[in-house]
């Protein structure tokens, strides 16, 4: 199913994109990384369903409290302790900068795998064909690699399963030897396809300046208004970042929580830039509802 927040032009997305992950690398603050964390568990959810949520957080919860758990364990920085584990002092600060450094780890990864679901080849290639046709194709063909590479590696097992090659099968050298049989197969596989890509591309002039090339996107006035937006809102962050407004101070004690006007002027900016996609889908998804 096609979401709405995909069929926006490609710049728009890749510009959302760009924007939400630089302002999660650089905000190391509880109320910010909350609200990239929160709406990129959501985003996710909506366009990859229950299951593919359910397969993220199997990997990124340990990693998570893998984080947030030995900051404290390591560094024993802070004021306020909470208690002594084997004579070390385990402090209110350590733990918290863990929490938040899991938090941005984790938001980072989903925005990621959302970004991998909206921004396809075809429009990684729109967008960066005409400035660096090389280095757009290489980054799409690797991209692209990777579904590849895996279903081929089913396909050569499964040919060296039927004539009786089957890798995990006999004894410790036969089972390596087979399996190198099979990882030798599919590096002269990739080897081919990647040479047969590129005089493909070549023979039909990717690259050249004056080639003309056709596309499906358009920029409307809704990408427009989108964009602006988006631009917007950035432009309150990124000058709420540089007024000091986006780091909090965890050591040696931790700095209270800053309600003034500037800085929640700065939250509201943040948040509705963070849950920009998820408004643009739930109101997608209302108007079919009322169409309905």
């Amino acid at each position: 199913m096609k979401r709405a927040f995909s069929a926006f032009h490609p710049s728009v997305s890749f510009a959302f994109f760009a924007i939400i992950l630089a302002f999660t690398m650089l905000f190391m603050h509880p109320v910010f990384l909350g609200g990239t964390l929160s709406s990129a568990l959501i985003f996710s959810l909506i366009i990859n369903g229950r299951r593919g949520v359910k397969l993220s957080l199997l990997l990124f919860l340990p990693m998570f409290l893998l984080i947030a758990i030995s900051n404290p364990l390591f560094n024993h920085r802070g004021t306020t302790i909470l208690f002594f584990f084997m004579d070390n002092p385990i402090t209110l600060e350590a733990m918290l900068y863990g929490i938040c450094s899991g938090a941005s780890l984790v938001a980072i990864i989903v925005w990621f795998s959302c970004y991998h679901k909206v921004i396809t080849s075809d429009k990684f290639l729109y967008l960066f064909a005409k400035i660096t046709p090389a280095v757009a194709l290489l980054i799409t063909m690797t991209i692209r690699m990777i579904s590849k590479l895996n279903y081929q590696l089913k396909t050569i097992s499964n040919a060296q399963h039927t004539i009786g090659l089957d890798q995990s099968t006999g004894n410790l050298i036969e089972k390596v030897r087979k399996g190198m049989r099979v990882i030798s197969i599919l590096l002269s596989w990739s080897m081919e396809d990647a040479i047969e890509t590129a005089d493909s591309m070549k023979a039909r002039g990717y690259g050249l300046k004056n080639r003309n090339t056709f596309s499906l996107f358009k920029f409307d006035k809704r990408d427009g208004l989108v964009l602006g937006v988006i631009s917007v809102l950035a432009g309150i962050c990124f000058a709420g970042y540089f007024s000091g407004y986006g780091t909090m101070q965890f050591y040696p004690s931790i700095m209270p929580l800053n309600l003034s006007t500037q800085a929640i002027v700065l939250y509201i900016a943040f948040f509705v830039l963070a849950f920009l996609p998820i408004i643009i889908e739930v109101r997608e998804s209302y108007k079919w509802r009322s169409y309905k």
